[in-house]
């Protein structure tokens, strides 16, 4: 009878772990959803499930990168914010760009005539990298008419992406995309607005403009 009473107790002990055991994976896999299986143990359940859920957590939630970065940046970089996050998400983090650096001064009258001597003279100076401080020219990114969005076909003003996200302007004549390149890419001054060096690479690049949208 003794060695009855001993069994007993033993498998309603047994019933009741296991019970428990069930309500602890139950919990975990509530809290943490579709990715988290049902374990045999609360300590499996947790390791199996803290990993994954405190990554997909941790790339969102980084309160100090997403007060510098925004939204946008902070699916990318919340997991390494501060000055990492700067240089991978570049002009989404932080202040924009100086859009007068760029654009058209007030009253401005542009007058780039379309000569064969203009576009020759333009087409040297597409391909000379004096004209940036890091050894790019304009051909290093465009040269047979590569690297051209979409919207390069489209007549100007238009919105150009760089444009918009470094220096937060929604549309752009030809000749300031010219002045953004230098500034931006090439790493060097924007040509004076009366320069002749202006005036050739937009008549060039008007006739590479013609030859994309064929």
């Amino acid at each position: 009878m003794k060695n009855r009473s001993i069994l007993c107790a033993m498998a309603v002990s047994s019933v009741l772990a296991m019970s428990s055991l069930s309500v602890l994976a139950a919990a975990c896999g509530a809290k943490c959803g579709a990715k988290c299986k049902p374990a045999t143990s609360a300590s499996k359940c947790g390791a199996k499930c803290g990993a994954k859920c405190g990554a997909k957590c941790g790339a969102k939630c980084g309160a100090k990168c997403g007060a510098k970065c925004g939204a946008k940046c902070g699916a990318k970089c919340g997991a390494k914010c501060g000055a990492k996050c700067g240089a991978k998400c570049g002009a989404k983090c932080g202040a924009k760009a100086d859009a007068k650096l760029i654009q058209r001064p007030a009253g401005y009258k542009p007058n780039y005539p379309i000569t064969p001597a203009t576009v020759a003279a333009g087409e040297k100076l597409f391909k000379n990298t004096k004209l940036s401080s890091n050894g790019m020219s304009c051909a290093t990114c465009h040269a047979g008419l590569k690297s051209y969005s979409a919207t390069f076909k489209s007549d100007f003003p238009h919105k150009v992406n760089m444009a918009s996200n470094n220096y937060g302007v929604p549309s752009i004549h030809l000749d300031e995309v010219v002045q953004m390149c230098m500034d931006g890419p090439m790493a060097a001054k924007p040509f004076d607005w009366k320069s002749p060096d202006l005036a050739n690479l937009v008549a060039f690049i008007s006739e590479e403009q013609k030859k994309f949208a064929d």
